[in-house]
């Protein structure tokens, strides 16, 4: 009960602090290599959520008390750091770019290596090298949300991927990372490849759309 009080009164409060969650004034309309991207990148949204559906089916195998502890336990990070790094940080980066041509190129970059790097914070809980795979995997998942972030314009389904994301038997332990580091530095690589481009293009299309 007083961690749904809190993400109530944080989520109310940070929507008031930040004004809106919005990026642009209206919606992109994606036409040519970026409406392509975007369906590369659907594809690939829709391989990750399959690929984490068993965990999902072995999690409602648990107690139904500790379903809820892990659906906690998702959801406070979900909305929490959706509005700290796609949302206040996200919209300040924005302001300080604003003078660059491919502003919201570098204004994800930066706030996906500060998610990244935030997880640093699990050191107190796990190994070194478990933190270290949890950083890598977190700033590839940074620029994957803040292309999603970017492209539907507002926080929601930020929200709803990160939730689904950590919504598994693993949020219920104490380590959340991985010792897999040259499988997490191959797959974080191609994940960073892929958002980039996705993020180049939406960011070319808003340029086309301002001139």
């Amino acid at each position: 009960m007083i961690v749904i009080i809190f993400i109530v009164a944080f989520a109310y409060v940070a929507e008031h602090f930040i004004l809106t969650t919005k990026t642009f004034n209206q919606r992109l309309k994606l036409q040519g290599i970026s409406k392509v991207m975007m369906i590369i990148y659907c594809v690939f949204l829709a391989l990750i959520l399959f690929g984490a559906l068993k965990d999902k089916i072995l999690l409602f195998k648990l107690p139904l008390y500790q379903i809820m502890v892990a659906a906690l336990a998702a959801i406070l990070p979900a909305i929490c750091e959706e509005f700290l790094f796609r949302g206040i940080l996200f919209n300040t980066f924005l302001l300080v770019f604003r003078k660059e041509k491919y502003d919201i190129l570098w204004t994800s970059i930066v706030c996906s290596i500060l998610f990244g790097l935030y997880h640093l914070n699990n050191l107190t809980s796990q190994s070194l090298i478990s933190t270290v795979g949890q950083v890598i995997i977190t700033l590839g998942m940074g620029l994957f949300l803040s292309y999603l972030r970017v492209w539907s314009n507002g926080l929601i389904w930020c929200m709803v991927v990160h939730f689904l994301q950590d919504f598994s038997p693993k949020i219920l332990s104490t380590d959340y990372g991985t010792s897999k580091i040259k499988l997490t530095v191959l797959v974080a690589t191609l994940i960073v490849i892929l958002m980039l481009i996705c993020i180049y293009t939406i960011n070319r299309r808003f340029l086309e759309l301002s001139n």
